[in-house]
């Protein structure tokens, strides 16, 4: 885990260098600060020398602002890398998420992959700013204060050496200790995280059903789940300045005993004693501050643990190499014996599936709830690769198309209509960057959405809340359904487009969707009968298979499922 947090840092190694230099300098700086103790005491206050005493000032102010302008510079210097690093995994991460299959998100809260993009990249931000900024100037600035005290008085230092061994000792367990506790508070973070997110998000239907004591109690109890996790691991961070500082003084005790008799045995002078003390005293600091470095470390690895198994989670569906780049549909769809299971631990949800799909056909597709109809059509846009068969698109097996090149051929209008907090211009274009404003007000005068959006506050301009809720469901339906039209794909997929609507808005909508699907091949799934009655063919699934084909006339005529659900929807 440390080393792979390492290698982020190989394109900075020539700034990692510099701050190298100057955290040296830095120590370098603290050890003189000590040094100069001993003239201090000796040449000034014993021997009374006027001319020392004129350097001596001059030289300490010198030595702090060195110090000083150095310690800045390789702060700010490890500081830019680490935030370097942070925006490098976090951007990974995204990217990662972003190519997972759908039924990744589908396994996968989002509330937890934003916690991970979040609070876990910010707790490595910890290791790679704060812990890399302090880590090399307190390690050297460390060795040549222990040096300067052996080089002073050697027996004095190795009496106040005697307790490092338990230093280091309790640096390691409590280290562990918060490494543990820090992956279970991040844990309950996220778990608090998609308590926020169910509840915000579906704020509509907590209100409706009176559940707002509940959801309150439900997150105050995870709530204080996280404070008690976070008390116990503030409980261990916050211990090791006090202890750090207890075994300090207990080796300072020590060093002041042994030292006093030495200098009033005349064994040793004032100012090689205070010189060593003063040595002794920074030579602690850096020692507690690399303690509660390790703590920080603990803490971001326990997070960075979780990062980098997310970053290591499979992406199933990528580009082939040697992938080849679809120009346009021009021919057929071909389903060759298509199976398909979601896990192993599921059975097949389609089997044995044959179809084929002329350029321009619209194909609706039928049957009762959980037969496979969705399924069937996310996998010609590989939202899902199939588990045997092939589905082929002009004789290419789709798998080995670029996935772009075969999205850019597909576009989808879904019951569930998709639309972010942007302006309608912008989720119009979604997909369509470049398109002009002439391109989009003909898609949407296409989808019957144009009047109602000039009548708006801003027109084009306005920001439409998230997921659209500032608009009816026909308003979203249409603005989804401009999209598609300014996308102008060869193959559209209607996944139940008016099931949501009322009768008023369901006419208004399904002109805007003949309108699409004109010269285009189209996919329609609809519990509602009514919409497919003119389809070229009505393919009805039951239990994963096909198991009647028609159009509608032959399919009531025949008197199977098709009729059965027909029958059901029209007996009045």
């Amino acid at each position: 885990m440390k080393k792979r947090l390492l290698s982020y840092t190989r394109p900075y190694w020539g700034r990692l260098a510099i701050g190298m230099l100057l955290a040296i300098i830095v120590s370098v700086t603290t050890g003189a600060a000590a040094w100069i103790v001993k003239p201090v005491m000796d040449d000034v206050f014993l021997r009374k020398d006027t001319a020392i005493l004129k350097i001596l000032p001059i030289a300490f102010i010198i030595i702090y602002a060195v110090k000083g302008a150095a310690r800045y510079e390789q702060s700010y210097l490890m500081r830019s890398v680490g935030q370097k690093i942070i925006m490098k995994i976090r951007n990974e991460l995204y990217e990662h998420i972003q190519k997972m299959p759908l039924s990744f998100f589908h396994n996968t809260s989002t509330a937890i992959l934003m916690s991970r993009i979040t609070n876990d990249v910010t707790m490595l931000g910890h290791v790679s700013s704060q812990v890399a900024a302090d880590f090399f100037r307190q390690f050297f600035t460390f060795i040549i204060l222990l040096c300067l005290t052996f080089y002073r008085e050697y027996r004095l230092a190795t009496i106040a050496l005697i307790v490092l061994p338990f230093i280091i000792i309790f640096i390691i367990k409590v280290g562990r200790r918060l490494r543990d506790l820090s992956r279970k508070n991040q844990e309950k973070m996220a778990d608090l995280n998609i308590i926020l997110h169910e509840t915000f998000t579906g704020n509509k239907i907590v209100k409706a059903f009176g559940m707002e004591e509940y959801e309150r109690k439900r997150f105050m109890e995870e709530n204080r789940r996280l404070y008690d996790i976070t008390m116990k691991e503030a409980k261990r961070y916050e211990m090791v300045s006090p202890i750090m500082e207890l075994f300090a003084a207990i080796g300072t005790g020590f060093v002041i005993w042994y030292g006093g008799y030495q200098v009033i045995k005349g064994v040793t002078t004032p100012g090689t004693f205070f010189s060593f003390l003063a040595a002794l005293i920074m030579l602690y600091d850096p020692i507690r501050k690399l303690s509660t470095m390790n703590s920080v470390l603990q803490q971001s690895l326990a997070a960075a643990e979780r990062v980098f198994k997310l970053l290591d989670t499979n992406v199933d569906i990528v580009n082939k190499d040697g992938a080849i780049e679809l120009k346009g549909f021009k021919d057929r769809l071909h389903f060759e014996d298509v199976w398909f299971q979601y896990n192993r631990d599921n059975g097949m949800v389609l089997k044995g599936i044959n179809l084929e799909i002329k350029r321009g056909d619209v194909i609706a597709l039928v049957g009762s709830s959980g037969g496979g109809k969705s399924t069937l059509v996310d996998m010609i846009p590989r939202f899902y690769d199939v588990t045997k068969g092939a589905i082929k698109i002009d004789g290419y097996n789709i798998q080995d198309l670029t996935l772009n090149s075969l999205r850019r051929q597909i576009g989808i209008v879904t019951q569930e209509t998709i639309l972010f907090n942007d302006t309608v211009k912008n989720n119009i274009s979604y997909g369509m960057v470049d398109a002009n404003m002439e391109e989009i007000w003909n898609a949407a005068r296409s989808a019957h959405a144009h009047d109602f959006i000039v009548e708006m506050p801003s027109g084009y301009d306005t920001v439409i809340g998230e997921r659209g809720v500032k608009l009816s469901g026909g308003e979203r339906q249409r603005i989804s359904i401009a999209r598609a039209i300014l996308k102008n794909p060869a193959i559209l997929i209607l996944d139940e487009a008016t099931s949501s609507l009322d009768t008023e808005s369901e006419k208004v909508v399904q002109k805007a969707l003949e309108n699409l699907m004109k010269d285009r091949t189209t996919f329609i799934i609809a519990h509602r009968l009514s919409t497919v009655l003119n389809a070229d063919t009505i393919i009805v699934i039951d239990d994963g298979r096909i198991v009647e084909t028609g159009r509608h006339e032959e399919l009531l005529a025949h008197g199977g499922i098709y009729k059965r659900l027909y029958e059901m929807q029209f007996k009045e």
